[in-house]
């Protein structure tokens, strides 16, 4: 019954309220929305700094750091220690306002009836469509940087940089031609 329910429950998880976080097929949506909205953050993440780059740093702050994943680890720890504030604050309130609160699964109060500066006002029929393109983008964002991971742990390279390679033409294409007779 939920938007963009295809019924594909492989371990039965839907079926069995059991085994339900909060008793409630509620905490699935909401965890998928979630995970998915940080998965298109972190794709996001992965090819912007190769397309608009990265913020200027000095002797003791290197954000020049292209690779996504050397990134983490250099940043400094109290940047590191205001992330896990601010992420804490905004999950705080996506669990008052929709795991214990009465919104619907990823509704936090923003968009349609909420803070909305552009005006968005959709119908039903819709906001429903909106929500099917936000699961599916969601979902195929979580595939997305989970293969844009491991390339990057196997490379070594980033996203951008890869597919860059993909259009360069090795050395000995040139060569081709010294394999075949003259005047031929």
């Amino acid at each position: 019954t939920l938007v963009g329910d295809v019924g594909f429950d492989p371990f039965g998880l839907s079926n069995n309220p059991e085994y339900m976080p909060f008793e409630s097929i509620k905490w699935y949506r909401e965890a998928e929305l979630q995970h998915g909205r940080v998965a298109m953050l972190a794709f996001t993440g992965f090819i912007a700094p190769s397309i608009i780059g990265t913020l200027p740093g000095d002797a003791s702050h290197n954000f020049g750091e292209l690779n996504p994943l050397n990134a983490l680890t250099a940043v400094p720890q109290w940047g590191l220690v205001q992330i896990i504030v601010f992420i804490g604050g905004l999950e705080g309130q996506r669990y008052l306002k929709c795991v214990s609160g009465d919104n619907a699964a990823g509704d936090v109060g923003l968009g349609q009836g909420g803070f909305n500066p552009f005006n968005l006002n959709y119908s039903p029929a819709e906001y429903e469509e909106k929500q099917l393109q936000e699961i599916k983008h969601c979902r195929l964002a979580m595939l997305g940087v989970l293969g844009a991971w491991w390339q990057n742990i196997l490379s070594g390279k980033g996203v951008l940089q890869q597919l860059g390679d993909a259009w360069t033409f090795p050395t000995f294409d040139q060569k081709a031609g010294y394999y075949f007779p003259d005047g031929l």
